[in-house]
């Protein structure tokens, strides 16, 4: 600007347009020289960069490809529809739904069979279904249960082949204390617990505390479970490795241990198993877990100039009720006084009996399982409202449940013995409440 100021202000002369001529010149030479500069400087910024890129690598354009790959891969995962196993279902059923014809359904059961028995599926259980470009099934996968699934698919000739996989998950330790105020449910939760293993960590206790009855504000508990992570997701709560219940001054203890297939679960710190002859409750912990029982409560008195030896347990009406041992049902009916009853007996000693129950769902004769469900709570009889009234029968005559001593189940072998006790060396540090 100021250079051309300066020419336009020269005089008009031979001499000065020849001084005009040649700064014009220059100016024009100091143009191309700045663009060629600016040239080299972009050049040297174009080719750094592209080395540095290359320098990255050859590997990097492999994993383009690979990535495009997944992306194809993941846009056929994303494809898959999905159908749940209803009451009633059967595999070829649930394949017409997820667009199979029977006769592949058939071939696909046929070549499964050796793998897993697809009769055999759960209700509420998911079947995935994957469809080609064209639509057709390719794959099939179904969620066996939460450590495996049952991937069944074409191989190269086209036949129906099947593989069980177990799923990897990342797992993390979690570890959840407090003081019971209202419930150990409600505590819990408060805590961050997951819902799932709280429900764990009461029936590994169910054996030993009736939480119906036994809890009191200001018990403690402690307890750590397994979190199961995939792909870097949290899915569900795995296992609770080892709790603590500190009732009173009563401690109850309980460690995850597997000695054998056919005996693991949960043991105290002497490896007892702390599973029993009869569970210390005839309402699953999941129903009682609201704060504390405020209707009829333990009755203490056990004695022969009281007529009501038994316990009440109020529970909203409908409340699944269990049998707290094996047995067989001797009477399944009604009974004047109880409403809807049920008696069962456990062996030649013990018998237990359950009233005013708004439906029974068993029959005399009938052999039931600990923690079956055999009624429902009501309040049929001579009874003001819903609750369960439970009685223990020792040779014919009525007892405190909780007097009675129980034997545990079958405890860890010396062969295992010294591998339980390192294995909860840790953990009894972990749990100290």
């Amino acid at each position: 600007m100021q250079l051309g100021i300066v020419l336009l202000a020269l005089p008009d002369s031979p001499a000065f347009d020849m001084v005009k001529s040649d700064i014009f010149m220059n100016k024009t030479i100091y143009k191309y020289i700045i663009l060629a500069l600016l040239a080299l400087i972009f050049a040297f910024v174009f080719f750094n960069v592209r080395s540095k890129r290359a320098a990255q690598g050859g590997a990097g354009a492999k994993m383009s490809v690979g990535q495009t790959a997944n992306a194809e891969e993941a846009k056929k995962e994303e494809k898959r529809t999905e159908a749940v196993v209803e009451d009633g279902d059967v595999f070829s059923k649930i394949g017409a739904r997820g667009g199979l014809d029977a006769a592949t359904c058939y071939a696909i059961y046929d070549s499964t069979k050796e793998v897993y028995d697809l009769a055999k599926l759960r209700v509420g259980n998911k079947l995935y279904f994957y469809p080609d470009e064209a639509g057709t099934i390719y794959k099939l996968m179904y969620a066996v249960d939460n450590d495996r699934e049952l991937y069944i698919e074409k191989d190269a000739a086209r036949q129906w082949s099947a593989r069980l996989e177990n799923i990897v998950y990342e797992v993390k330790e979690k570890t959840v204390e407090g003081a019971i105020d209202s419930s150990l449910y409600e505590s819990a939760l408060a805590a961050g617990a997951d819902e799932r293993a709280v429900l764990q960590f009461a029936e590994g206790l169910e054996w030993s505390i009736d939480f119906a009855n036994d809890p009191r504000a200001g018990d403690r508990y402690k307890f750590v479970y397994e979190e199961r992570y995939r792909d870097g997701k949290f899915v569900m709560p795995g296992k609770v490795l080892a709790g603590a219940y500190r009732n009173g001054d009563k401690l109850y203890q309980t460690f995850y241990f597997e000695e054998s297939e056919e005996n693991k679960g949960y043991f105290d710190e002497n490896g007892n198993s702390v599973q029993k002859m009869f569970l210390k409750a005839p309402l699953a912990f999941k129903y009682i877990s609201s704060p504390f029982t405020t209707g009829r409560r333990y009755v203490e008195a056990f004695s022969v100039s009281t007529k009501h030896r038994a316990i009440d347990y109020a529970a909203a009406q409908g409340t699944p009720i269990r049998a707290i041992g094996d047995g067989t049902v001797t009477r399944a009916g009604w009974a004047a006084g109880y409403g809807n009853f049920t008696s069962i007996r456990h062996n030649g000693t013990y018998s237990t009996n359950y009233g005013h129950q708004s439906k029974i769902i068993v029959k005399r004769g009938q052999r039931v399982r600990q923690g079956e469900v055999i009624g429902y709570v009501g309040s049929t009889g001579f009874s003001t409202g819903p609750h369960l009234h439970f009685e223990m029968e020792k040779d014919g005559v009525k007892v405190n449940p909780a007097n009675e001593i129980m034997p545990p189940g079958k405890p860890i072998g010396e062969p295992k013995k010294a591998d339980f006790v390192k294995a909860i060396e840790q953990l009894k540090e972990k749990i100290k409440i």
